[in-house]
């Protein structure tokens, strides 16, 4: 069964975080005026691939804790935020290009490896993940 509170709630927060982020860190050492907006631009290619990568782990393994389908939920995490961030760049008129696809990708990826991190970090529990093999003797 998918947690879809976590899922959702995980989603909204890292988008926020990561535009926050963005923000905070234009307000610090961009330039003022109108130079700001292309600063922003160039500076989100770099803020929104790499927070979009931290946050899903994170809110994969969150959102897949204590789920009796880890992975799945740390997918769903993943594919959610993946299509939250293409809906809004599509929204703003944003153009399709392999950064955005790849950034996105990079999403849905690390939702999955946080869910199967919650999968495995489960007391030594790994059997939601594959087999336990047999030790030789």
């Amino acid at each position: 069964k998918l947690a879809v509170g976590r899922i959702v709630f995980a989603v909204v927060v890292a988008e926020i975080v990561g535009v926050a982020t963005l923000v905070a860190l234009v307000a610090a050492f961009g330039p003022a005026g109108a130079a700001a907006q292309h600063y922003a631009e160039e500076l989100g290619a770099w803020i929104g691939p790499i927070s979009g990568l931290v946050l899903c782990f994170a809110g994969g393994w969150w959102a897949a804790r204590g789920s009796a389908a880890p992975v799945a939920n740390g997918l769903a995490l993943g594919l959610s935020a993946a299509a939250l961030d293409l809906g809004l760049a599509m929204a703003l008129s944003a153009k399709l290009v392999p950064i955005l696809l790849m950034s996105n990708t990079g999403r849905i990826v690390a939702g999955t490896l946080g869910g199967l991190k919650a999968a495995t970090s489960r007391g030594g529990d790994s059997s939601a993940v594959a087999p336990t093999p047999t030790p030789r003797t």
